[in-house]
């Protein structure tokens, strides 16, 4: 149990802010620690298995397959001592034109994860790109950064073909322009501040009932609600995760009244922040 939720950061003589990791076979099963990043990872499954704990969902891996992890989500690896994977981290500026704009999209928005069944055919295709990204980032030419940029970008529109095609999560690709998606990100960016409707409507030229509308028509919930579940995954998480106290909690959210806070909470989740982590946490046997 941590104070707070450990956030890793990405080097900054990382070369464009990319790196390749692998897990290998070990001796024994190995548990990670919880934590979360300020960039986004791709995680190829090539061999064993193991369960990945991402924002509060646990997605079973079996090889082959991949999963998506966006920067502040919160995750957990457990995996079997034969896995063999790849992972790739890389910053929100490490790709752009058409890859950036798919990267901008597959990242799940907070509480959703992306778990997809690739086969083996698409796992060649992937370790294909992964070795030659790997390849430039080790010759350290002049012209890395651009090459690595085109490699990366192709990786990020295949992994959005495969979505496409087997996503279990629950991702749905649309227009980086779209204006729902663009309030989702800026609720993102701004949840812990902003929690006005006409902020965010500002924000995208649109009045608050015109934003309010493609909302619901799209989420099937109000614009309010999408930013106070956001408001309520990050309380979650650091219920489950951090051991701040309740008050803690609260002040990190910005809800410095902790009286209004256990209100709040309880109005949201069904019980008091203090009842659900001694319930979250037994699910979890943390």
């Amino acid at each position: 149990m941590t104070t707070t939720i450990p956030t890793h950061e990405l080097p900054e003589r990382s070369a464009d802010r990319v790196r390749v990791e692998h897990i290998i076979p070990t001796q024994g099963p190995i548990h990670n620690d919880v934590h979360r990043h300020d960039y986004d990872e791709l995680f190829f499954f090539f061999t064993g298995t193991g369960v990945h704990m991402i924002d509060l969902e646990h997605r079973d891996v079996t090889a082959p397959c991949m999963h998506l992890v966006g920067a502040g989500q919160v995750h957990q690896l457990s995996r079997s001592a034969d896995m063999r994977a790849v992972v790739v981290l890389f910053g929100q500026d490490a790709v752009a034109g058409r890859g950036g704009a798919v990267r901008g999209e597959l990242f799940a928005r907070a509480g959703r994860t992306c778990a997809v069944a690739v086969n083996a055919l698409r796992m060649e295709e992937a370790a294909a790109l992964l070795r030659m990204i790997e390849q430039e980032l080790e010759r350290r030419e002049p012209s890395m950064s651009e090459v690595v940029e085109g490699y990366l970008g192709i990786l990020l529109v295949k992994c959005a073909q495969w979505v496409r095609e087997g996503a279990i999560g629950t991702q749905t690709l649309t227009d980086q322009h779209d204006p729902v998606r663009r309030f989702e990100d800026l609720v993102e960016q701004g949840y812990l501040e902003e929690r006005s409707v006409g902020h965010y409507a500002d924000k995208l030229a649109l009045s608050a009932d015109h934003l309010n509308e493609l909302v619901k028509k799209r989420l099937g919930r109000t614009a309010s609600a999408v930013i106070h579940e956001r408001l309520l995954l990050e309380a979650k998480r650091l219920l489950l995760h951090s051991d701040q106290s309740i008050k803690e909690v609260g002040y990190t959210l910005n809800l410095k009244d902790p009286a209004y806070f256990t209100r709040w909470f309880r109005k949201a989740q069904g019980m008091t922040p203090v009842a659900y982590r001694d319930h979250i946490r037994e699910k979890y046997q943390r």
